[in-house]
C-alpha cells in the first residue's frame, strides 16, 4: 500500500470535513440568530403538521425543527426528513404537501378567528439520503404560498418539483453545491402582499380574464407554459411596472416580476372575497412583524378609482 497516497487521502478528507463543519456553523448562525422566534409561537403550526404527516405514517422530528427570522424580514421554517436511497423525491414532495396543507389550515383558522397566525415566509426541507460514506443532504426551499398551491392541486407535482429544484443545495463526501436561494434574497411577505393587492384590483378586467383562460390550459397544451410566462412578464411590465417600482423603491428584475406575477394570477383566479381575505391576512402579518404597510398602494388605487369614478 502506498502510505503517501493514504496520508494524502486522509488529509483531503479532513479538509472536506472541516469545510462542511464551517458551512454547518454558518448555516446555524444564520438560522438561529438573535431574531429567532420562540417555539411557543410555532406550536399551532407544528401540531397541525404532526397531524398531516401522520396521515402518511411519517414521523416529524420536532426537536430538530427550526423556526427563525432571516434577512429581508423573511421567516424560515426548516424541517429535517430522512429517506431511503431511491425514494427521496417522493418523501420531499409528500413533506411539502403536508406543510402546504398545514399552512392552508392555519390561514383559514386565522381568517375564521380573526387572529394573526404565525406563518413562515419560506419553508425548507433538509432531506438526508443514504448515499455516500456519510450520507447526502439535499436541501430545498420555497415561498410558503407555493407550498399551499401545491397542496391544493393548483400546481402539479412536476411544476412544483421544478420550482424547488432551483433552490437545491447538495452536500456529501463527494462534493458540495453551496448557493443562496433567490427566495432568501427578497422580502417574500412584501412580494406576496403586493401580488394579492394587484389581483384584488385587477379581477374581472377583460385582459386579465383572457390571461386566466390561457393559464387554465397551460398544463395541457405543449409549449403554452413558456408562452404564458412571456405574456405574464409583458402584462406586468405594461400594467404594473411603474407601481411596483414606486412601492418597492427600485425596478424589479424579470425573475421578481415572474414571481409576483405567478402569485397575482393565483389570487386572481380565486373568488373576490377569498382574495380580499388573503390580502388582509398578508397585510396584518406584514405589519405585525414591525413593517409599515406601503401607503403608495392605497394612494395609487384611490387615485385610480377617482379617475374611473
Amino acid at each position: 500500500m502506498d502510505l503517501t497516497a493514504g496520508f494524502h487521502f486522509k488529509y483531503i478528507k479532513m479538509i472536506i470535513l472541516f469545510i462542511k463543519g464551517c458551512f454547518t456553523i454558518f448555516l446555524l448562525s444564520f438560522t438561529f440568530g438573535e431574531n429567532r422566534f420562540s417555539r411557543n409561537q410555532a406550536i399551532p403550526l407544528i401540531s397541525e403538521l404532526n397531524k398531516q404527516m401522520g396521515y402518511f405514517r411519517m414521523k416529524l422530528d420536532e426537536p430538530s425543527l427550526s423556526f427563525a427570522k432571516l434577512e429581508n424580514n423573511n421567516t424560515l421554517f426548516t424541517i429535517p426528513i430522512k429517506s431511503r436511497r431511491n425514494n427521496y423525491e417522493e418523501m420531499i414532495l409528500l413533506s411539502y404537501g403536508c406543510i402546504g396543507r398545514s399552512i392552508q389550515n392555519q390561514l383559514k383558522l386565522g381568517i375564521d378567528s380573526k387572529k394573526i397566525m404565525i406563518i413562515p415566509s419560506i419553508v425548507a426541507i433538509d432531506c438526508t439520503i443514504p448515499l455516500g460514506r456519510e450520507n447526502t443532504h439535499f436541501s430545498t426551499s420555497v415561498n410558503h404560498k407555493i407550498a399551499v398551491q401545491f397542496a391544493e392541486g393548483f400546481i402539479s407535482s412536476q411544476e412544483f418539483w421544478n420550482e424547488i429544484i432551483n433552490s437545491a443545495e447538495i452536500s456529501s463526501n463527494i462534493g458540495m453545491t453551496i448557493r443562496s436561494p433567490e427566495v432568501f434574497m427578497t422580502d417574500v411577505d412584501f412580494e406576496n402582499l403586493i401580488a394579492a393587492r394587484l389581483a384584488l384590483e385587477e379581477q374581472g378586467k377583460p385582459k386579465v380574464d383572457k390571461l386566466l383562460s390561457l393559464a387554465s390550459k397551460a398544463s395541457y397544451v405543449p409549449g403554452l407554459q413558456n408562452k404564458l410566462e412571456n405574456i405574464l412578464v409583458d402584462h406586468m411590465k405594461a400594467k404594473h411596472f411603474s407601481l411596483m417600482t414606486k412601492v418597492m423603491g427600485f425596478e424589479p428584475n424579470e425573475k421578481q416580476i415572474v414571481r409576483i406575477g405567478k402569485q397575482f394570477f393565483y389570487h386572481a383566479q380565486k373568488p373576490y372575497i377569498q382574495t380580499k381575505e388573503m390580502h388582509v391576512s398578508d397585510s396584518l402579518r406584514y405589519v405585525w412583524k414591525g413593517n409599515k404597510y406601503p401607503e403608495l398602494l392605497d394612494q395609487h388605487y384611490n387615485k385610480y378609482k377617482l379617475q374611473k369614478n
